[in-house]
């Protein structure tokens, strides 16, 4: 019985958006590594509240992992999307 509490517990977690310090401590991560940003770090950007998302957008041209076009206002200021379940 316990092994299905954690993985409910595991999903739920997983359904959660990323905090921003996390965010940008794995990003500090790709950078150091010579990685540059995954296929889906928009869609991890867009799980985030706008205000944090902005912060990270402006965090990773600062530390120059975000080189391409630039955001529209409506996605920056778009709310939080639910994770796909």
């Amino acid at each position: 019985m316990m092994g299905i509490g954690a993985m409910f517990l595991v999903a739920s977690l997983a359904a959660m958006p990323m905090p921003l310090d996390e965010f940008t401590a794995q990003a500090n991560g790709w950078l150091l590594s010579g990685q540059g940003l995954p296929r889906d770090y928009r869609v991890t950007l867009m799980q985030m509240d706008s205000a944090d998302r902005i912060s990270a957008i402006a965090y990773l041209r600062r530390i120059g992992l975000m080189t391409d076009s630039p955001w529209s206002l409506d996605d920056l200021l778009r709310p939080a999307k639910e994770p796909a379940r």
